[in-house]
């Protein structure tokens, strides 16, 4: 498939995504290091769109980055990563994340980067929320390391 020049993902198609509403899985990634065969595909249009029904949901596939975004009935783990920088940025709402310990409260426009090795946990039960997570240096799934 032929790359794309770009991606445009506005926030009415993300207000549009079946995963992001009430009832939704709470997150959908759009840029991913690598694809999950049974349900991504490549995206073939500039504008993206979420997936209607069975449709698989079009992702841009990029080397050592990944941005998803995620609201609170999004599964998080204690977790951290060797190489990977994650920067969280609020997009609506008001979240928590833990980081070493120490709880963030973070609202709309805020962000935070959490470097590598540091062990952090975005707490999902305290209000409502929509957030984008980008990680660069990212290595993936291969690169998460979940704590208790």
């Amino acid at each position: 498939m032929k790359s794309l020049p770009a991606l445009l993902v506005t926030r009415d198609a993300l207000e549009r995504d079946p995963a992001l509403r009430q009832g939704g899985r709470g997150d959908r990634k759009i840029l991913v290091t690598g694809l999950f065969a049974g349900t991504e595909s490549e995206a073939a249009d500039i504008e993206w769109s979420p997936p209607s029904g069975s449709d698989k949901s079009p992702v841009q596939l990029t080397a050592r980055t990944e941005v998803a975004v995620f609201n609170r009935a999004a599964r998080q783990d204690r977790h951290f990563h060797e190489a990977a920088t994650e920067i969280y940025m609020v997009m609506e709402g008001s979240m928590v994340i833990e980081v070493e310990g120490l709880d963030y409260c973070l609202k709309a426009g805020d962000m935070i980067v959490v470097n590598p090795g540091a062990v952090h946990l975005v707490k999902t039960g305290r209000g409502d929320f929509l957030c984008r997570l980008v990680s660069v240096n990212c290595g993936g799934a291969k690169d998460k390391y979940v704590v208790p």
